[in-house]
């Protein structure tokens, strides 16, 4: 009795590990024929059978290789590989279709499986397989799914929740190139190999080809030019001064802060205090990210906007400042905040102009790289101590 089918024994029959798993009988039947279990199967096996109060464990997987001429076995301990996990994701636009990738533990980049299998061919159900069995397509279906269950060359990761399936991002295009390959080809008496409900697919891996080498040219600008490399250091920047979590809100502008602007702009500070010492003037909140948040570095104010829209009275839930990182992007804000309070205190009453012509000398705007310009402010955001 091999590895795969004392396993099975545990579980009664291959119907109930199948079920137990989760996947279909033809893939139980196989590793009894073969007589080992794939590896990534070890951890999930030993789940299921928890679930079950089946006493299975890694042990149980040992492969018993007999050593030539001797009657000592020696046994291999096969180790449960560690469970994937997603360490990026995001979409890609094929096609004008959206598509969910994502960068695997493993180092390997996936197309989700529904995603690929629909942009392929039109339906996300069913799968792949009916589509790699067809008798005339034999000849040119790809090395690594020939003779293969697609049990066993996809990647099972959890994604959101759930247990999701993933092809290499390499495997689309492979699997385009078969229908391409079999589009030229014909028989010997000179037809197409290509059924007529094919052509269709050859047409769809067609635009799907073209696309990726549109991909491929774009990509290679950008490593060529640098420019991947400075939107690389861009998000590096971002993740340095925009935290994951929204941050406890402390008094951060100073009553002196609003007490130079309301000065240099020529304000009524002492009726302000009287009437609302908490709101100010909406010209205030423009200053502010005048002044302030425009001069961090390139796009954390978009980005801060992003995370902190307006709701539709005009104003927004936070405080941006809420989203910056503690440990550099509120560091940086509050000693910037110095700067521009020093600077305000150095010009008399009423001298706002001169006052922000300096701000702006020492402190030059800073936007988004990526939108190539100063934009007019427009900002509505209403300040409050």
């Amino acid at each position: 009795m091999n590895t795969a089918e004392t396993i099975i024994e545990k579980f009664g029959t291959q119907q109930n590990l199948a079920k137990a798993l989760g996947i279909r009988q033809s893939n139980v039947s196989y590793w009894a024929k073969v007589g080992s279990i794939p590896t990534r199967w070890h951890t999930k096996i030993i789940d299921a059978a928890g679930r079950l109060a089946i006493p299975i464990s890694a042990g149980d997987f040992l492969i018993e290789t007999p050593i030539a001429d001797s009657a000592i076995q020696e046994k291999t301990k096969i180790t449960p590989p560690p469970q994937l996990k997603v360490v990026k994701s995001g979409e890609l636009d094929i096609a004008g279709i959206k598509v969910p990738v994502a960068v695997l533990s493993n180092g390997k980049r996936v197309i989700f499986q529904r995603e690929m299998v629909g942009l392929l061919t039109g339906n996300k159900k069913g799968g792949l397989q009916r589509y790699l069995s067809a008798a005339n397509l034999q000849p040119f279906v790809p090395l690594k799914f020939k003779g293969k269950d697609l049990e066993d060359v996809v990647f099972v990761f959890p994604y959101k929740g759930n247990l999701t399936q993933g092809f290499e991002g390499t495997d689309l295009i492979e699997l385009c190139d078969m229908y391409l390959k079999a589009r030229q080809a014909t028989t010997e008496d000179g037809k197409p190999i290509l059924l007529a409900g094919q052509k269709d697919l050859a047409l769809q891996a067609e635009i799907i080809t073209r696309s990726f080498a549109k991909l491929g040219v774009v990509a290679a600008i950008d490593e060529a030019t640098g420019f991947q490399k400075e939107k690389d250091e861009y998000q590096k920047l971002l993740s340095q001064y925009i935290a994951e979590e929204l941050q406890p809100w402390i008094k951060t502008f100073g009553e002196n802060y609003y007490f130079q602007i309301y000065r240099l702009k020529g304000w009524d500070w002492e009726t302000r205090r009287i009437t609302d010492r908490k709101n100010h003037p909406w010209e205030v909140a423009k200053i502010t990210n005048r002044i302030v948040y425009e001069k961090l570095p390139s796009g954390i104010i978009d980005k801060l906007r992003e995370l902190n829209p307006k709701n539709e009275s005009g104003n927004r839930k936070h405080r941006n400042f809420q989203f910056l990182t503690p440990n550099a992007g509120y560091v940086h804000m509050v000693k910037h905040l110095g700067h521009v309070e020093a600077i305000m205190e150095r010009h008399t009453d009423g001298d706002w102009f001169k006052a922000l012509h300096e701000i702006d000398a020492r402190f030059p705007s800073q936007r988004d790289p990526y939108g190539n310009a100063l934009l007019p402010f427009k900002s509505n955001v209403l300040v409050q101590d």
